[in-house]
This record gives C-alpha cells, sequence and structure tokens, in this order.
C-alpha cells in the first residue's frame, strides 16, 4: 500500500530546449528533505511526451540515483502501442522502481474499447518486472477508464491499482466501490478533492502542487489539527491547486515552483510561457503561501 504525498517531477528545459538536468537534482534534494512519500518520474507534469526516448532514459536514472533508497519511485509509462511500452520498461529495468503508472493508448481513441485496454493493460503488467497502476487522466488521454474495466484489471495480481487525475468525484466513488475488498489501491491524482477524498479512504495522493508547495497536500492528507484548521487548509489547498495547475497548466506550475524558489523554468514547445498578466495573478495565489512556508 502506498501512504503520503508523492510529486510528479518536473522537467526544466534550456531556453534553446535542453533539459537541464542539473536542475532536476536540486529539486530532488529537495524533495528528499521535504516530507512525501517518493517522487514520480515522467508523468504528465514532467512533459514525458515532449522527452525523446533517451531523455526519459536519462531522467529516470538520475531521478532514482538521488532518490533516498528507502521513497517510492514510480515510472511513468506512456506509449502508443504495445511493443513501445514493453521496449521502454525494459531500457529501466535495472533500476530499482516500485511501480510502473501506465497510460492508456490514446491515438485510436475510437478503438480503445473494453477488450483493447484490458488487452493492452494486462499484457503491459505480465512484462514488467514490478507491479503496475493504472493511470486515469481522461483530459489529456480522451479516455476515462470505466470503473467496471477497472474491476476488470484490479482481478490481475501484477494491476496493484490506479492514479485517477479525473477531478471528478462521483467517478471516485463508483471506482472504490467496484474494488472494494480487493488489494488494489486507488491513488488521487488531483488535489482539489484531497479533503473529501479522505472521508472515502484515499492514503496516497500524486499532485502537481507538490512539485512547489509540498506541505499544503501533507498537511491536509495526515489532517493536522483541529477541525477548523484542517478545513482553512484545504480551502487553501483548493485555491492553490485550481491556480496552479486547473487554470494555468504546466507553464503555471513552473512558475509557482520558481516563485518557491525550485528550478521550474520554461517548457519546451509548444507549450508557452505564461504572460504577464498571468504571471502576475499567479504571483498573487501563490507567494503569500510561499512566505508563509
Amino acid at each position: 500500500m502506498f501512504d503520503g504525498v508523492i510529486p510528479p517531477l518536473t522537467t526544466r528545459f534550456s531556453e534553446d530546449g535542453g533539459v537541464l538536468y542539473a536542475a532536476l537534482e536540486k529539486n530532488l534534494e529537495f524533495y528528499a528533505r521535504a516530507r512525501l512519500s517518493g517522487v514520480l518520474a515522467l508523468g504528465s507534469n514532467g512533459e514525458a511526451v515532449h522527452l525523446t526516448p533517451s531523455e526519459r532514459i536519462e531522467v529516470v536514472r538520475l531521478a532514482r540515483s538521488c532518490l533516498p533508497p528507502d521513497r517510492v519511485f514510480l515510472v511513468g509509462v506512456s506509449a502508443s502501442t504495445l511493443d513501445q511500452a514493453k521496449q521502454f520498461i525494459d531500457s529501466v529495468s535495472d533500476v530499482q522502481t516500485t511501480a510502473f503508472l501506465v497510460s492508456a493508448p490514446s491515438y485510436y481513441k475510437n478503438r480503445m474499447s473494453f477488450k483493447a485496454l484490458r488487452v493492452y493493460f494486462e499484457r503491459v503488467a505480465e512484462h514488467a518486472p514490478v507491479p503496475v497502476l493504472l493511470y486515469n487522466i481522461p483530459q489529456f488521454s480522451g479516455i476515462e477508464l470505466q470503473p467496471e474495466l477497472i474491476a476488470a484489471l484490479a482481478e490481475h495480481d501484477r494491476i496493484a491499482g490506479m492514479k485517477d487525475s479525473s477531478g471528478n468525484l462521483i467517478y471516485l466513488q463508483r471506482v472504490l466501490d467496484q474494488v472494494k475488498g480487493r488489494s488494489f489501491q486507488v491513488i488521487l491524482g488531483s488535489a482539489q478533492l484531497l479533503g473529501p477524498a479522505t472521508s472515502l479512504g484515499i492514503r496516497a495522493a500524486i499532485l502537481a502542487v507538490a512539485c512547489a508547495l509540498p506541505e499544503m497536500p501533507v498537511r491536509v492528507l495526515l489532517a493536522e489539527g483541529p477541525a477548523s484548521r484542517q478545513r482553512q487548509q484545504f480551502a487553501d489547498l483548493f485555491q492553490v491547486a485550481e491556480a496552479v495547475t486547473a487554470r494555468f497548466g504546466i507553464p503555471g506550475l513552473k512558475f509557482a515552483m520558481d516563485l518557491a524558489g525550485l528550478q521550474g523554468g520554461a517548457c519546451r514547445l509548444p507549450l508557452l510561457p505564461l504572460q504577464k498578466e498571468e504571471k502576475a495573478e499567479l504571483r498573487r495565489v501563490i507567494v503569500p503561501f510561499v512566505e508563509a512556508a
């Protein structure tokens, strides 16, 4: 079982688009000192789809080498075909990994039926040397993993759970109902839902906001302090998450990291940096929490 908060590592790029690996090292040094359970490499917020195959491998190897051995280390797998997924897993099979977080192949989404997705996830799980987590992120993939599909996949002994980034509390409850009583863990991927999700039994979360302000989601997940303080902590987290991820996306997350003294930086095109007025708006939201940290 996973517990605690896990940040999805971002990738800092130079002005000409190169990967700044030293910046990743600096962020990992900070995360190692924070109350975080581990990290996710090559998630959506890491711009994994913008990295070359060799860059992905380098990010995974560097991240693992900088992380304390007792921390959870998750690696994202985003591929268009089963063969591509297998090839990537093989390329990092010697790296100590806790689990692979596997996205649904989505280019031919109209053909990604219940059966097609079940076969894909099961074949990936059977090939991987460590357990697999399903990744539900319909806002990017255009595919929502059906709760009934998740229930079927939960029967597989190498599929340990899923990350749900849908931001849909009703969907989350349906999934939890489908896998109740099984050794299958649902990990939250939406900071806006963290408060109510804890009452549903959620024990772990992979949250972008933790890349900039890790203590905010940790306090909410651990339900620290009296009820009135917990409600305020949830309201603060909701405000920051809405601004950082829901409104301004990865460029907003990276700017929030810059404001927090971490290595955010530029995105790789076609993602554009924030406009001046967007930065000013995000600064108004983030800076008070940075100063209070």
